[in-house]
């Protein structure tokens, strides 16, 4: 039986519809492209599309480069936390702005964060705007959702993982031990006005906070995620090599 049109998922913007190719996780069904413009993107996107066999469609007046695929696969939390070591995820506590989302899933990608651990309520769907958001990288990232953060942050100490909480009055990470950071763990970001809640803040291992010289003395959340998560990539790469937190590739 034919799969059924209603069920398909937007995928918007060029960057994304190459990255659910290259990653393969779902089946993209139908690819639709405006006129040529000639660049590089565009015929790196036109040779994915040669070699996965997927004839464009011409699209419309006014409309950009869109795709529509299967639904974006999300596992049960436990298979995320269960996994085999290296562990390196990452949690998210309330944030609900799509931008955030995908611009922290982008760096946790980057820096070989190997799971997403969302709440079912509180946390946005991945969908055509946390996919532009985070160029693609969803496609890459496994992502969990749990009923309750707090529970699954207790799951995953029992798993053996160290919990670290962002957190303005937590240590820099030159402050704290480095075995922390090169462990099985979990970081968690909270939302970009309240923080982490008290009750994720009591289950941390450690409180990291980020050394700032401006006037504001603040960070969002999604560039205090990129810099948190690539430091720690560094720590872990230094202790273990590249096999736990991807190939050190320069940006």
């Amino acid at each position: 039986m034919p799969p059924d049109p209603t069920q398909f998922a937007l995928i918007e913007g060029a960057r994304p519809v190459m990255e659910a190719l290259r990653a393969g996780r779902r089946r993209v069904h139908r690819v639709i492209l405006p006129e040529g413009d000639g660049s590089a993107s565009r015929r790196e996107l036109q040779a994915l599309l040669a070699e996965h066999g997927i004839r464009p469609q011409r699209a419309k007046a006014g409309e950009g480069v869109h795709a529509f695929a299967d639904p974006y696969l999300e596992e049960d939390v436990e298979a995320l936390i269960g996994a085999a070591s290296p562990r390196f995820l990452e949690a998210l506590d309330r944030v609900t702005d799509v931008g955030n989302l995908g611009s922290i899933a982008r760096s946790a990608e980057a820096a070989g964060v190997t799971g997403l651990v969302l709440e079912h309520r509180h946390a946005p769907p991945i969908r055509a705007g946390a996919l532009r958001a985070s160029a693609g990288a969803l496609e890459h990232l496994r992502v969990g959702r749990a009923p309750n953060l707090g529970r699954a942050l207790d799951l995953a100490e029992a798993e053996g993982l160290v919990i670290l909480v962002a957190d303005p009055g937590g240590h820099p990470i030159h402050e704290l031990p480095a075995h922390l950071f090169t462990s099985d763990l979990v970081w968690v970001f909270g939302s970009e006005d309240l923080g982490a809640r008290a009750g994720i803040r009591k289950r941390a291992k450690a409180t990291v906070g980020i050394p700032l010289s401006g006037r504001t003395s603040s960070l969002g959340v999604a560039a205090a995620a990129a810099h948190l998560l690539l430091r720690t990539a560094e720590l872990r790469r230094a202790n273990a090599g590249a096999k736990i937190a991807g190939s050190g590739e320069i940006s």
